[in-house]
């Protein structure tokens, strides 16, 4: 069936808000950074049609198989082949004043990009705000050549959006099946989605239904503006009554508790101004900030800075060689046995089936056995959320402290010259953990599963610490597992205390 035969045109136009950093990246370097973030004419940042399609179909495919997603978003083979039934607009950003960017702005319309919240976004073409990443191997510590960054855009902001759908059928059930998807936990855009960034949230949504055979129909189509921000003949849905996935996921909340200092990455700004400290000095080592856009309930934006940040990738790379850890212990993988050479060569995680289950694996490893060059790849299926913790003024006056360390010889015993340093360390400031597992997790082994559950227990009872300075007693936590967390850990036979 052509799209001239489907008279029936649905709209919607919706908010989204990126809930933790986004990086939709250009796909390719710019010379100086790994991973550049997309922009539009004017050089803010947006998110691709495509890109929202792209998950948008992944998602439907989980839900309701192939063949579906083809009768909606349209396929291609060989000789054969249909249109998506879909459009998809680019999603515009939002100033602070909650009016989308959408087409270029020439002459005195450049003036709104002096906004407060636009500016920020324009102002990291040159100063990028970015991730630092590095591979760790089995032996804890960085693989050669393993080093990236990956560009950012700050969370919180917000980004308008467009949907419509052709159709022959009055009350589609697929329309309100895909608006069901915009609320999806699983619906993140960008790289690094499983390693907390990219997730969104659904701020609004209003939507319309045309019948453009019908002479009603065309003139209250006629009434809708081309303009992302006029809502002008749509009506408001509320988002709590849109379909749920079917799809079954867990969500495991656990709330770290430090038991003393904590510091995570690596900073560039202290939390603590200089003019308050003693010694006027910054110090050397600093815990990783990253500001977040906050909306009020008038729908003003402004950017705050003050965040201590958790990135999701530092909690991911600890629970993963931890769970390699205890799949070995489980299924007896020990060196013993091995010779010099496969010892040297042998990594904990790249070899553990379990964690390629759990985790994933990228499309070019053939270490496991059975899987050649072609393998096509997994992605994980536990999604780690970013944590950003605010520091208040009673925090920094309380919580933020600096500790003094001396570098000393190993032969003599004492002080090295000019080597003492200082670090920046936040006391006892609770970490509210929330970690997705995937229906892919339940689909994984028992033993696969039970080595995560260990690898959660062991996080939880202080023995496998986060952050920096690891080694001098930094990093380790109590964590308070939730009703569904406790309820997870005891299916897999490992009772919580």
């Amino acid at each position: 069936m052509s799209r001239l035969d489907r008279s029936i045109l649905y709209i919607a136009r919706f908010v989204i808000e990126a809930r933790t950093a986004l990086s939709i990246g250009t796909g390719g370097s710019d010379g100086v950074y790994d991973h550049p973030i997309v922009r539009d004419a004017n050089g803010l940042p947006m998110i691709p049609g495509t890109s929202l399609a792209g998950v948008l179909r992944h998602l439907w495919i989980q839900e309701y198989k192939q063949a579906s997603a083809d009768a909606l978003f349209g396929y291609q083979r060989r000789d054969q082949g249909e249109a998506s039934r879909l459009e998809v607009a680019a999603g515009a950003l939002q100033d602070s004043k909650a009016q989308p960017v959408a087409g270029l702005l020439l002459g005195a319309q450049q003036d709104r990009l002096k906004d407060p919240l636009l500016a920020a976004a324009l102002k990291t073409r040159e100063d990028p705000l970015f991730r630092d990443r590095v591979q760790i191997g089995h032996r804890g510590v960085a693989v050669k050549t393993a080093k990236f960054d990956r560009g950012l855009l700050m969370a919180g902001n917000r980004f308008s959006g467009e949907l419509r759908l052709w159709s022959d059928i009055k009350d589609d059930p697929d329309w309100s099946a895909l608006l069901g998807l915009l609320t999806d936990p699983r619906l993140r855009l960008g790289g690094g989605t499983r390693t907390g960034l990219g997730v969104l949230k659904l701020i609004s949504l209003h939507q319309g239904q045309f019948d453009l055979h019908d002479p009603t129909g065309i003139a209250a189509f006629q009434k809708v503006s081309h303009r992302l921000v006029d809502l002008t003949g749509l009506t408001a849905s509320p988002i709590e009554r849109l379909p749920a996935p079917a799809a079954q996921m867990r969500t495991l909340t656990i709330q770290l508790d430090p038991r003393d200092f904590w510091r995570i990455g690596q900073g560039s700004d202290s939390l603590l101004p200089i003019n308050q400290r003693p010694d006027k000095k910054t110090p050397d080592l600093l815990p990783k900030q990253e500001g977040m856009v906050s909306w009020d309930k008038q729908g003003q934006a402004s950017i705050r800075t003050r965040f201590a940040l958790v990135p999701g990738s530092a909690v991911k790379g600890a629970l993963a060689h931890r769970t390699a850890f205890h799949w070995n212990v489980l299924t007896g993988t020990f060196v013993d046995g091995m010779t010099c050479d496969q010892i040297a060569e042998w990594d904990k995680s790249k070899d553990c089936a379990g964690i390629q289950a759990l985790f994933g694996y990228a499309k070019d490893r053939a270490t496991a056995p059975g899987r050649d060059l072609d393998s096509t790849g997994q992605a994980g299926h536990i999604l780690i959320d970013d944590v950003h913790v605010e520091i208040t003024e009673q925090d920094l006056r309380t919580r933020v402290q600096t500790m003094i360390h001396n570098s000393l010889d190993r032969f003599t015993g004492g002080v090295r010259n000019r080597m003492l340093f200082t670090e920046e360390l936040i006391y006892q400031r609770a970490i509210p953990l929330t970690i997705t597992l995937l229906s892919g997790v339940d689909q994984a082994d028992q033993t696969a599963r039970q080595a995560f559950a260990l690898a959660l227990r062991d996080l939880c009872e202080g023995r496998l610490a986060l952050g920096g300075g690891a080694t001098k007693g930094h990093g380790a936590f109590t964590g308070v597992p939730d009703a569904n967390t406790r309820a997870w850990l005891t299916e897999q036979g490992e009772n919580p205390a």
